[in-house]
């Protein structure tokens, strides 16, 4: 009978966990604010509202969340390669980006919307 390695037991436990993602099949890679939230930092991002709390953005359109919508914003040459969001959604490239998805939340809830996970101490 063979016996497994810790390093073996640890590596198919590491695969395993990666598999899950971060709820549908379309979701990206878990960012560390996800893997801080599993950890009960915070509460685990819930992809299933209109806006994506966590980055800022209305949830459909999150190319940090959804791989689909990453894969399409690559396609049309829309990647900010150095912070690994679509350039036309990178609020560190270019911060006035985020006062136009904050406009679309008043529009659609007439108030203020909330803080992004980025900047939650």
């Amino acid at each position: 009978m063979k016996r497994w390695s810790w390093t073996a037991g640890l590596g198919v436990l590491m695969a395993v966990a990666g598999a899950g993602g971060c709820g549908s099949g379309e979701q990206a890679a878990t960012s560390t604010t996800d893997t801080a939230a599993s950890a009960g930092a915070r509460k685990p991002h819930d992809h299933s509202g209109w806006w994506c709390d966590e980055h800022g953005i209305p949830e459909h359109e999150c190319s940090m969340c959804s791989a689909k919508v990453a894969a399409e914003c690559k396609k049309k040459g829309d990647w900010c390669e150095l912070h690994d969001r679509a350039r036309s959604q990178c609020f560190k490239c270019d911060p006035k980006l985020k006062e136009k998805f904050a406009a679309k939340y008043r529009a659609r809830y007439g108030k203020e919307p909330p803080p992004i996970g980025e900047e939650q101490p």
